[in-house]
């Protein structure tokens, strides 16, 4: 999304009486994009939100290290009577603060992330999340996320910890990346009780998540298709299930088409 972002700012100092080459400089460092996308299905770390083609984007802004996002899609069915019918949207509201240490190819982010969603407010939480990256041929990454503030409901818990542990590279032009995740659920007897020794939070590795995608540049548009395959391997309950977020999770695939501008 292309926006005027110099003579806005230089508007702004006028009235503020700020000096115009300062503002101007300022401008050039403030980077404004946005992306809008359909997906056959959405699934959030191997836990099915909705079953059927989702509508996704963001919007964001940054400058310097520092950026804010806010990333929405439309999930699951509302649970509150009074919104029977209605599809929750969910809202991600990330602040971000990323840099690199020197030469040395290694990268840091530190942020929070902010779940909200509209028709099930009973569902809110808040992660912190820190990790560091290596720019090398499989770029290997590692984050840490920590549910600050859980809900009522129970799926999220304050003391949650989900670790992502990522490759990536480039091939023939395409991006492809793989992820093994880790976690470690705050235990609770009323929220989530094991009942008969069906224990739906068991803690460990948890999932493995295959992605492939290709940006194709067309005018101001890069154009993502991309195919994500997502691989539960928490340990087997007595039913014979897997469980994530105290939901039944099966390998899932997920096609999609991003457009960014």
């Amino acid at each position: 999304m292309k926006m005027k972002k110099t003579y806005l700012l230089m508007m702004m100092a006028g009235f503020l009486g700020l000096g115009f080459g300062a503002v101007e400089a300022q401008a050039e460092d403030l980077s404004i994009s946005g992306d809008i996308g359909i997906a056959s299905q959405y699934v959030w770390r191997g836990a099915v939100q909705k079953g059927s083609p989702s509508v996704q984007g963001d919007v964001g802004a940054s400058y310097g290290g520092l950026s804010g996002s806010v990333w929405f899609s439309n999930s699951y069915p509302s649970p509150e009577p009074q919104f029977a019918g209605k599809d929750v949207v969910e809202f991600d509201m990330t602040l971000d603060y990323s840099g690199s240490i020197g030469d040395s190819g290694l990268g840091y982010s530190v942020g929070g992330i902010y779940y909200t969603y509209l028709y099930d407010a009973h569902s809110n939480f808040v992660e912190v999340y820190g990790g560091i990256s290596y720019d090398a041929l499989f770029s290997p990454s590692l984050t840490v996320y920590y549910t600050a503030k859980g809900n009522d409901s129970g799926f999220y818990k304050t003391g949650d910890t989900w670790v992502d542990l990522g490759v990536g590279t480039s091939v023939a032009g395409f991006d492809v990346s793989g992820t093994l995740s880790f976690v470690s659920w705050k235990k609770d007897a009323l929220k989530r009780p094991v009942t008969a020794g069906l224990d739906m939070y068991k803690s460990g590795a948890s999932l493995v998540t295959l992605g492939i995608s290709k940006d194709v540049k067309v005018a101001d548009v890069t154009i993502t298709p991309s195919l994500t395959a997502t691989i539960p391997v928490i340990g087997k309950s007595i039913d014979g299930n897997r469980y994530i977020y105290g939901t039944n999770v099966k390998n899932e695939f997920i096609a999609a088409v991003n457009f960014a501008y």
